[in-house]
């Protein structure tokens, strides 16, 4: 008799909970970002810095988005490097209610300044985040990503790149 009050109670509960949670399906998301820049193991660049950026993402389904990145960076020490990065990710959001973990690879244009010097490099990067929905329309986040600067061999970057930063976005219905 209990198990058919358990499996009573599990049905009723199927019942009502909600179908699909579509907080990124068919959404475009706009987003600021700020954070940190680095270089950890160089040598001859300065090691630390800021980041500054925003982010233009869809979400093609309830698992899978696309991302458009566009980034200023600002590393600092006696010396000055400046990298403007533009990419695309391919995103992949594991959307569990309000906290939202977020996957993702891309590919990227660099452009960098240093000691007179300018440079354009091509990179492809990796993504970890998080994003909190506020309310449906409001979010704030974190992501992290590694850039390997694929052309580094005639360019004066390091072969990695990273980035970490805070976000705060905003998403629309284009339904």
């Amino acid at each position: 008799m209990r198990i058919l009050a358990w499996l009573g109670l599990a049905l009723i509960g199927w019942v009502a909970a909600p179908s699909e949670a579509r907080a990124y399906e068919r959404q475009l998301t706009v987003a600021a970002e700020v954070g940190w820049a680095g270089i950890p193991n160089s040598n001859n660049l300065p090691l630390n810095g800021v980041n500054a950026g925003v982010t233009v993402g869809y979400g093609i389904n309830d698992a899978w988005g696309v991302r458009g990145l566009g980034n200023f960076n600002l590393l600092f020490d006696d010396r000055r490097l400046r990298t403007g990065i533009i990419g695309a990710e391919a995103i992949y959001l594991l959307d569990i209610v309000r906290f939202v973990p977020i996957f993702g690879f891309g590919l990227d244009a660099m452009v960098s300044g240093f000691d007179d010097r300018k440079r354009g490099d091509f990179a492809m990067h990796a993504l970890l985040g998080v994003d909190f929905l506020i309310n449906p329309r409001w979010l704030v986040g974190a992501d992290a990503r590694v850039f390997w600067v694929t052309t580094n061999g005639r360019s004066f970057l390091d072969a990695l790149f990273f980035t970490a930063g805070v976000r705060v976005g905003v998403r629309f219905d284009v339904r």
